[in-house]
Protein backbone atom coordinates (compact mmCIF):
# COMPACT_ATOMS: atom_id res chain seq x y z
CA UNK A 1 0.00 0.00 0.00
CA UNK A 2 1.25 3.86 -0.65
CA UNK A 3 1.51 5.99 1.75
CA UNK A 4 1.77 9.65 1.93
CA UNK A 5 5.64 10.08 1.85
CA UNK A 6 5.17 8.01 -2.06
CA UNK A 7 2.54 10.96 -3.23
CA UNK A 8 5.09 13.24 -2.02
CA UNK A 9 7.60 11.78 -3.45
CA UNK A 10 5.90 11.68 -6.63
CA UNK A 11 4.58 15.20 -6.38
CA UNK A 12 8.41 16.30 -6.18
CA UNK A 13 9.23 14.93 -9.72
CA UNK A 14 6.43 16.57 -10.70
CA UNK A 15 7.69 19.98 -9.13
CA UNK A 16 11.23 19.34 -10.97
CA UNK A 17 9.73 18.36 -14.44
CA UNK A 18 7.60 21.48 -14.27
CA UNK A 19 11.45 23.37 -13.52
CA UNK A 20 12.99 21.72 -16.56
CA UNK A 21 10.02 23.34 -18.79
CA UNK A 22 10.22 26.35 -17.72
CA UNK A 23 14.08 27.18 -17.13
CA UNK A 24 13.66 25.54 -21.35
CA UNK A 25 11.10 28.32 -21.70
CA UNK A 26 13.91 30.75 -20.27
CA UNK A 27 16.55 29.03 -22.77
CA UNK A 28 14.36 29.56 -25.85
CA UNK A 29 12.66 33.25 -25.16
CA UNK A 30 14.67 35.93 -26.90
CA UNK A 31 13.39 39.01 -25.38
CA UNK A 32 13.85 39.51 -21.25
CA UNK A 33 10.48 40.09 -20.24
CA UNK A 34 9.20 36.41 -21.51
CA UNK A 35 12.61 35.10 -20.10
CA UNK A 36 11.92 37.12 -16.39
CA UNK A 37 8.41 35.15 -17.24
CA UNK A 38 9.75 31.89 -17.27
CA UNK A 39 12.37 32.56 -15.04
CA UNK A 40 9.51 33.60 -12.21
CA UNK A 41 7.17 29.90 -12.79
CA UNK A 42 10.53 28.20 -12.26
CA UNK A 43 11.40 29.87 -8.74
CA UNK A 44 7.52 29.05 -7.96
CA UNK A 45 7.78 25.59 -9.12
CA UNK A 46 11.13 25.54 -6.91
CA UNK A 47 9.48 26.99 -4.21
CA UNK A 48 6.45 24.26 -4.43
CA UNK A 49 9.21 21.66 -4.45
CA UNK A 50 11.12 23.06 -1.48
CA UNK A 51 7.65 23.13 0.35
CA UNK A 52 6.56 19.62 -0.51
CA UNK A 53 10.13 18.30 0.67
CA UNK A 54 9.95 20.14 3.82
CA UNK A 55 6.07 18.56 4.52
CA UNK A 56 7.66 15.17 3.69
CA UNK A 57 10.93 15.51 5.78
CA UNK A 58 9.46 17.82 8.67
CA UNK A 59 6.81 15.86 10.04
CA UNK A 60 4.02 18.23 9.52
CA UNK A 61 1.91 15.53 8.06
CA UNK A 62 2.05 11.65 9.32
CA UNK A 63 4.09 10.72 5.86
CA UNK A 64 3.57 7.26 6.56
CA UNK A 65 -0.39 7.15 6.62
CA UNK A 66 -1.88 5.05 3.96
CA UNK A 67 -3.22 5.88 0.96
CA UNK A 68 -5.43 2.92 0.59
CA UNK A 69 -7.21 3.72 -2.97
CA UNK A 70 -4.38 3.32 -5.56
CA UNK A 71 -6.10 5.40 -8.14
CA UNK A 72 -4.99 8.64 -5.48
CA UNK A 73 -0.85 8.07 -6.34
CA UNK A 74 -1.70 7.31 -9.43
CA UNK A 75 -3.20 10.82 -10.58
CA UNK A 76 -0.49 11.75 -8.81
CA UNK A 77 2.09 10.50 -10.65
CA UNK A 78 0.39 11.54 -14.55
CA UNK A 79 -0.82 15.17 -12.65
CA UNK A 80 1.19 16.87 -15.38
CA UNK A 81 0.82 14.31 -17.90
CA UNK A 82 3.46 11.81 -17.74
CA UNK A 83 6.55 10.89 -15.36
CA UNK A 84 8.93 11.98 -17.93
CA UNK A 85 9.21 15.73 -19.51
CA UNK A 86 9.92 15.35 -23.38
CA UNK A 87 10.51 18.72 -24.74
CA UNK A 88 11.12 18.75 -28.72
CA UNK A 89 14.28 20.07 -30.22
CA UNK A 90 12.01 22.81 -32.10
CA UNK A 91 9.50 24.55 -30.11
CA UNK A 92 8.06 27.97 -30.56
CA UNK A 93 7.43 30.19 -27.54
CA UNK A 94 3.84 29.97 -28.13
CA UNK A 95 3.63 26.05 -28.36
CA UNK A 96 5.73 25.92 -24.79
CA UNK A 97 3.10 28.29 -23.41
CA UNK A 98 0.25 25.76 -24.60
CA UNK A 99 1.78 22.71 -23.54
CA UNK A 100 2.31 24.56 -19.56
CA UNK A 101 -1.18 25.25 -20.27
CA UNK A 102 -2.07 21.92 -20.44
CA UNK A 103 0.27 20.37 -17.79
CA UNK A 104 -1.25 23.05 -15.13
CA UNK A 105 -4.58 22.41 -16.08
CA UNK A 106 -4.08 18.54 -15.77
CA UNK A 107 -2.51 19.09 -12.68
CA UNK A 108 -5.72 21.02 -11.38
CA UNK A 109 -7.81 18.48 -12.54
CA UNK A 110 -5.66 15.53 -11.11
CA UNK A 111 -4.85 16.51 -7.74
CA UNK A 112 -8.32 17.73 -7.95
CA UNK A 113 -9.94 14.15 -8.48
CA UNK A 114 -7.17 12.76 -6.00
CA UNK A 115 -8.51 14.78 -3.53
CA UNK A 116 -12.13 14.27 -3.80
CA UNK A 117 -10.87 9.94 -3.40
CA UNK A 118 -8.87 9.81 -0.05
CA UNK A 119 -10.35 9.27 2.82
CA UNK A 120 -7.48 11.23 5.14
CA UNK A 121 -8.52 15.03 5.83
CA UNK A 122 -4.45 16.05 5.65
CA UNK A 123 -4.31 14.62 2.48
CA UNK A 124 -7.20 15.58 0.92
CA UNK A 125 -6.04 18.97 1.98
CA UNK A 126 -2.63 19.23 0.89
CA UNK A 127 -4.17 18.10 -2.65
CA UNK A 128 -6.64 20.31 -2.59
CA UNK A 129 -4.12 22.87 -1.98
CA UNK A 130 -1.95 21.81 -4.74
CA UNK A 131 -4.62 21.93 -7.24
CA UNK A 132 -5.05 25.22 -6.47
CA UNK A 133 -1.40 26.38 -6.72
CA UNK A 134 -1.84 24.86 -10.09
CA UNK A 135 -4.81 26.24 -11.49
CA UNK A 136 -2.99 29.63 -10.33
CA UNK A 137 -0.05 28.64 -12.56
CA UNK A 138 -2.14 27.51 -15.34
CA UNK A 139 -4.13 31.52 -15.10
CA UNK A 140 -0.75 32.82 -15.10
CA UNK A 141 0.51 31.07 -18.64
CA UNK A 142 -2.71 31.35 -20.09
CA UNK A 143 -2.66 35.34 -19.58
CA UNK A 144 0.81 35.60 -20.40
CA UNK A 145 -0.23 33.19 -23.72
CA UNK A 146 -2.68 35.51 -24.40
CA UNK A 147 -0.22 38.64 -24.62
CA UNK A 148 2.29 36.92 -26.78
CA UNK A 149 -0.49 35.91 -28.65
CA UNK A 150 -2.09 39.24 -29.01
CA UNK A 151 -5.47 38.14 -27.96
CA UNK A 152 -6.08 40.50 -25.13
CA UNK A 153 -8.17 43.43 -25.84
CA UNK A 154 -9.20 45.90 -23.76
CA UNK A 155 -9.52 43.82 -20.49
CA UNK A 156 -5.52 45.10 -19.94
Amino acid sequence: MSTLKDLLNTAIVQEQNSQKLYQFGVELAKDEETKKFFRQLAQEEQRHEDLLYNIRETGLYDTEAPIEDPEVLRLVQTSHGSNDLELPAQMTIAQLLEMAMQREQTAKLRYQKAAELTNNQEVRELLRNLSQEEENHRLRVEKYYKMHKGLFGEEI
